[in-house]
């Protein structure tokens, strides 16, 4: 059995420098979207490998738009779409 290369250390510790900043603090929300007319009544095909459809337009692609939010901006989102809060 071949020999585990050993564990290399961060430049950062390296450098003396502290650690890197993680992306985002707390909960996040992707939220997927129609790149056509923008719904984000987006759902994967199912029997089709990465196709996703538009219930809205009928759209009919591989890549939808995705944002990413904060609980504030996603809670903003939702009141904007006039969704209930359960």
């Amino acid at each position: 059995m071949p020999k585990k290369p050993k564990i290399q250390t961060p430049e950062w510790i390296l450098k003396g420098e502290k650690p890197p900043k993680s992306k985002k603090k707390g909960k996040t929300f992707k939220v997927k979207s129609c790149p056509k007319c923008d719904s984000d009544k987006v759902t994967v095909v199912i029997g089709e490998m990465g196709i996703w459809t538009c219930k809205k337009c009928k759209w009919k692609g591989e890549n939808p738009k995705e944002e990413e939010f904060d609980e504030k901006k996603f809670m903003e989102h939702l009141d904007k779409k006039g969704e209930p809060i359960k």
